[in-house]
């Protein structure tokens, strides 16, 4: 249809003793939208397809038509063709033979087919042929033309027709419009001679971004010294508002706030007011009016890294930096300025109010606490006054301890004390001492020695397990208590060690196995009477079987038969 309207538009009042009035021309153009699908000039195809035609052959040819100008068409087959014995040319819409027909082993095939615009697409046709045993008479890659090599029978739709009609009658909608004189009404107040001229217009404005929408932020004030429609005067603000947060009424001169404001996104206006008169020729004059936006505290500080982690070892040393909060507020003055502070409640980590240092503030232990989550909170200095706090954001901080090896091995016990029999065979469990180490890694892993300066050797420890042992036969009678220091290493650099004593009593055993023996059961001997107290009368003697020492040693007495005790022996066996 049309595509350009030229419109002449009057407005006119119906003042006296004469109407005034005024003109403008207005051109209108219609642009083309996608709003039609590609339409098939022919539907529904039927034909006979040789099996002996060569691959490559083309078969049939479908066209469709857009009635939107510029449009680009691409055909594709939608289904029927599963083996892909068939191609399309996209471009085209040339279908092909793309395999052996004789290895199909149906008689016939339907394959359906659409168009598309890019956009919309058309109704499937449906092209249905059957294979037939005719003898191969058309050039490899040639058109099949004749009846028995390929004819094919289509419905016409009539879409080229209807066509060739809408563009003719485009042609005739389109012709330039006969020219109308629409004649204006003469005036009786003489030619426009004045330029209108701003009154007291000032130098800048300031607003706070948080104004309200529809706030009037000053009346402008003009004067045109002409009179009737020369001296009727027109606010409008005819650029640096490209965004439309601005308006002036066209006859009160009011300018008001019609969008939101941000200082961060834009925070200086320059407004270019404008003021036409009515007359003819019409006259107008312009000033630049700059706006300044202030700033309120609309922006929380933001972390340049909301999430930070980080490795340290526990013996660091206070003051020790870890990382550096940095935050930024967008805002301006006492509203853009941070302070940090620790949100954790720690002793460990401490960070600067004004330059976010994050540091180590205490002896930090891995075996007390080996993980710290601290959140820093970033703070504005804005928001002044109970209904308007300040503005913050917090960032996490994980820091992790690294051990070091601080913690030497400890005993579970400072002292051991064990009694243990004589006759225990070699290679006895005597004692297992234990220690630990919570240091991790090497610098935790024990190892256990033993110190046995006046013990020759009798005791030995297993490094892993602390396990003491004996490594040669007791004797109670040799010596009765064994005095050892045990040492507990762990694996670090430099190792730490602690040791722990170690007491054993040996415990006596009887080992007199024989009894001493006489070497008869009746030993005789004579003495004269009287005979002075004293006087030797025999000697006896018995033996001892066991190996000489304590076990062996023979004591004797009478155990009877002396009446009144006139007999005694000693002990070597002199009665």
């Amino acid at each position: 249809m049309r595509r350009e309207y030229v419109l002449r538009v009057r407005a006119s009042d119906w003042g006296l003793p004469y109407r005034r009035q005024t003109e403008m021309q207005l051109t209108v153009k219609v642009k083309d939208i996608n709003d039609n699908r590609p339409q098939f000039e022919k539907v529904e195809c039927t034909g006979y397809i040789p099996r002996y035609v060569p691959i490559g052959s083309e078969i049939i040819t479908l066209s469709a038509i857009d009635f939107d100008a510029g449009n680009i068409i691409s055909y594709r087959i939608v289904s029927g063709n599963h083996d892909g014995c068939f191609s399309i040319d996209a471009t085209s819409g040339t279908i092909s033979v793309s395999c052996d027909l004789n290895d199909l082993k149906v008689g016939e095939r339907e394959i359906n087919v659409t168009a598309t615009d890019g956009t919309h697409f058309a109704d499937i046709t449906r092209v249905h042929f059957k294979l037939v045993n005719a003898k191969r008479n058309s050039p490899s890659g040639g058109r099949l033309l004749s009846d028995d090599t390929g004819a094919f029978d289509c419905k016409d739709t009539g879409v080229a027709r209807r066509l060739t009609e809408v563009l003719a009658a485009a042609e005739n909608n389109n012709k330039p419009p006969t020219p109308e004189e629409f004649p204006m009404m003469p005036t009786r107040y003489g030619q426009n001679l004045k330029s209108p001229e701003f009154i007291d217009f000032p130098a800048e404005i300031k607003v706070n971004e948080s104004v309200a929408l529809g706030t009037t932020l000053l009346k402008l004030r003009a004067r045109d010294r002409d009179l009737g429609y020369n001296g009727k005067l027109i606010y409008g603000i005819s650029g640096g508002d490209k965004h439309s947060q601005f308006c002036v009424d066209m006859d009160t001169g009011e300018l008001k706030v019609i969008g939101y404001l941000d200082r961060e996104r834009e925070s200086e206006y320059f407004l270019n007011i404008s003021l036409y008169d009515l007359g003819k020729p019409q006259k107008s004059t312009s000033r630049m009016l700059p706006i300044t936006v202030l700033d309120v505290n609309d922006n929380e500080p933001v972390f340049e890294r909301s999430l930070a982690s980080f490795r340290v070892t526990e013996n660091a040393l206070n003051g020790t930096a870890i990382f550096r909060a940095n935050a930024t507020d967008a805002d301006s003055g006492d509203n853009a300025k941070v302070t940090y502070s620790l949100v954790t409640d720690t002793k460990d980590f401490a960070v600067d109010k004004t330059s976010g240092v994050l540091t180590v503030s205490n002896n930090l232990d891995r075996e007390r606490q080996d993980l710290y989550e601290l959140r820093i909170r970033a703070t504005d200095g804005g928001g002044k006054g109970p209904d308007n706090p300040p503005l913050y954001s917090e960032a996490l901080v994980r820091i992790s301890i690294d051990d070091i090896n601080d913690n030497a091995p400890k005993f579970s016990l400072a002292s051991y004390t064990v009694k243990i029999r004589e006759d225990i065979p070699r290679g006895s469990v005597v004692a297992v001492v234990t220690a630990s180490d919570p240091d991790l890694g090497s610098d935790g892993e024990v190892l256990y020695s033993l110190e046995d300066s006046d013990s020759d050797g009798t005791f030995k420890i297993d490094r892993l397990s602390g396990t003491i042992r004996t490594t040669k036969p007791l004797d109670f009678e040799e010596r009765q208590v064994h005095s050892l220091i045990a040492f507990a290493n762990d694996k670090g650099n430099p190792s730490l060690s602690s040791e722990a004593s170690v007491t054993i009593y040996v415990v006596d055993v009887n080992e007199n196995m024989h009894a001493p023996q006489f070497g008869d059961l009746v030993l005789n001997g004579t003495v004269r009477e009287n005979r002075p107290v004293g006087t030797v009368v025999m000697q006896v003697n018995a033996t001892d079987a066991d190996p000489p020492g304590g076990d062996s040693n023979i004591e004797y007495s009478i155990r009877g038969g002396d009446g009144i005790g006139i007999f005694s022996i000693d002990n070597e066996g002199e009665v």
